[in-house]
C-alpha cells in the first residue's frame, strides 16, 4: 500500500486513516451486497493507490484546515487590537491642544535642566514649549501637538484630563 504524506500529525494522521478506512469498508460491503464485481476491483485499488483519502476524506481535512486557519486570524486579530488598543479614542481635538498654554523656553526663569521626552532633545534658550495643565509636564510645541493629535493623553504620566483652560498659569514655575 502507499501511504499518502499530510501535514497533520501521526495521531490525526491515524484517525483519518481510520475514518478512510471505515468509509471504504461500508462502500466494499455495499457492492459485494449488490452484486458489482468490477466496483470491488475498482475499489479496491482505489484504496491501495491512496486515492480514496484524496478524493474522500481530503476535501474535509481541507474544510477543517480552513476552519482552524479562520480562527487563528480572529484570534490574531483580536490580539492585534488588544496589543495596538485599536479600539481606544484617538488624539484631542485642535481646539483642546490650542488651549493648552505655551510659552518660549528660557534659562533665567528655568533652573532645571530640561529634555523633552518625545524627541529626546535637550530643550534649548527661545524654544516654543507647550504645557500640559493638569500634571504640569512640558515639551516642545511642535512635539507635543503632533503627539496629542494622535493621543489624547500626556506622553509623561497618560493622564487624560487634558482639554481644560488654566488662565493663571505661571511661566516662571516650570
Amino acid at each position: 500500500m502507499k501511504g499518502q504524506t499530510t501535514e497533520t500529525g501521526f495521531l490525526r494522521g491515524s484517525i483519518i486513516g481510520a475514518v478512510a478506512g471505515a468509509i471504504t469498508s461500508v462502500q466494499l460491503l455495499e457492492s459485494i451486497a449488490d452484486g458489482e464485481p468490477l466496483s470491488k476491483v475498482a475499489l479496491l485499488n482505489s484504496v491501495v493507490n491512496g486515492k480514496v483519502f484524496m478524493e474522500w476524506v481530503g476535501p474535509a481535512v481541507l474544510k477543517a484546515y480552513q476552519f482552524q486557519m479562520r480562527a487563528m486570524e480572529a484570534t490574531y486579530r483580536e490580539m492585534a487590537a488588544d496589543i495596538y488598543d485599536t479600539t481606544a479614542a484617538s488624539g484631542l481635538p485642535e481646539h483642546c491642544i490650542q488651549s493648552l498654554p505655551q510659552f518660549t523656553f528660557s534659562r533665567s526663569s528655568s533652573q532645571l535642566l530640561l529634555c523633552c521626552s518625545i524627541c529626546l532633545q535637550d530643550v534649548e534658550e527661545g524654544d516654543v514649549m507647550r504645557k500640559v495643565q493638569s500634571c504640569g509636564h512640558c515639551f516642545h510645541l511642535e512635539c507635543v501637538d503632533k503627539w496629542l493629535v494622535r493621543n489624547g493623553s500626556c506622553p509623561m504620566c497618560r493622564t487624560t484630563d487634558l482639554c481644560t483652560t488654566d488662565d493663571n498659569f505661571d511661566h516662571d514655575h516650570l
